[in-house]
């Protein structure tokens, strides 16, 4: 079962875009693989929400997420061992906690759009992908062309 870390991005725009590669993923996670959380990623995922959509969409996703499948939680204490390992590969503070998270959850996938995260020093220690490449590559399905494959 292939083992990935979905950023928020993935997330919002899974849940607010239908015709995305990110909510294709959303779909297909129902026990075919094994999902990488962490308490900053879901922290960040509900804030976002809270903020966007309102404190009781926020209680949903809270519930949904928690509700996913073959899904494990890394909790600070878990990822923070990673952090001197890894700070020096990336130049953004907030991507940290989500680097460390993949680390610590040994995923093999990290799932994202933002563009920048993916150039850094870091990308060779990391597997990135775009939401289109994992739905296709990992997931077998056919993808949706969209800007940045999200």
């Amino acid at each position: 079962m292939p083992t990935a870390y979905f950023d928020t991005n993935v997330y919002i725009i899974g849940i607010l875009q239908p015709n995305s590669n990110s909510r294709l993923i959303l779909r297909e996670i129902k026990g075919n693989l094994k999902v990488i959380l962490s308490d900053y990623l879901i922290d960040e995922v509900l804030a976002w929400f809270k903020i966007n959509k309102g404190k009781d969409f926020a209680s949903m996703m809270r519930l949904y997420m928690m509700s996913l499948p073959s899904s494990e939680v890394i909790n600070d204490f878990e990822w923070s061992v990673f952090v001197d390992d890894w700070k020096s590969f990336i130049a953004d503070i907030d991507d940290i906690p989500h680097i460390c998270s993949y680390f610590a959850g040994e995923a093999e996938y990290f799932v994202t759009a933002n563009r920048r995260l993916t150039q850094m020093k870091i990308k060779e220690h990391v597997n990135f992908m775009s939401a289109k490449e994992f739905i296709e590559n990992v997931c077998g399905l056919d993808g949706i062309d969209t800007v940045k494959g999200i």
